[in-house]
């Protein structure tokens, strides 16, 4: 069932009690803080976007997107008119993370073809420095927006709502040191969210190409 921000502060105050005592923007304030916990569940595969852009010689350091909350994966293309390559075709580079240590302990920092790449702040830097204008594609989970209407959505897939739903009940109940309420609805809460499966699980189903091989001794 889909749920708008309304719906979500109007349900979870009957849930828990039905108490006049909530005002709207305190159970909008306390939804959004479990609309942010339940976002922050690994495996939402629509929060999943992708970010594109080029390389400038010499310039090692890109900003992230706005909305970047963590890295999937970070992958150069290098084309054939690109410094360098002696290649007719694209060569594909996967970027290796690394971190900050790491590349501080470089004593130099050259100029090529970038093979690593160090999220820092809200900046990644390529390493080596790019020696010529290549192609970056960037795989990232995005950040969640607050919902401050009464008719805002969240993002997730609609079976999560619930989630938010009971996690907004047990942060009213602990508004009111209602202990015995809250640890209920906690709970409820930690067994939806144990038993629901995640967007990723979901995607995996399809099993076309997993395969099992039998391998024979030696010997035999």
């Amino acid at each position: 069932m889909i749920m708008n921000l309304g719906e979500l502060c109007s349900v979870a105050t009957q849930f828990a009690g039905g108490r006049n005592d909530w005002s709207l923007s305190e159970a909008s304030r306390l939804a959004n803080i479990a609309y942010s916990e339940v976002f922050n569940h690994p495996g939402h595969v629509p929060l999943e976007a992708v970010a594109t852009s080029s390389t400038t010689s010499g310039e090692q350091r890109y900003q992230l997107p706005t909305d970047y909350n963590y890295g999937l994966a970070m992958t150069l293309y290098q084309g054939s008119t690109s410094t360098g390559t002696t290649s007719n075709s694209t060569t594909v580079v996967r970027l290796a993370q690394r971190d900050s240590n790491w590349v501080d302990a470089q004593t130099l920092t050259p100029i090529g073809v970038p093979e690593n790449y160090v999220q820092y702040a809200t900046w990644f830097e390529l390493w080596p420095s790019p020696n010529s204008a290549y192609s970056l594609q960037l795989r990232y989970v995005v950040k969640p927006q607050t919902l401050v209407a009464s008719t805002d959505t969240p993002v997730l897939d609609e079976r999560w709502h619930p989630g938010i739903l009971y996690k907004t009940i047990e942060l009213l109940e602990g508004s009111r040191s209602n202990v015995e309420g809250e640890a209920m609805a906690r709970n409820r809460y930690l067994n939806f969210m144990s038993l629901t499966v995640t967007d990723r699980g979901m995607r995996q189903r399809d099993r076309t190409g997993m395969t099992l091989r039998f391998g024979r001794k030696q010997g035999d």
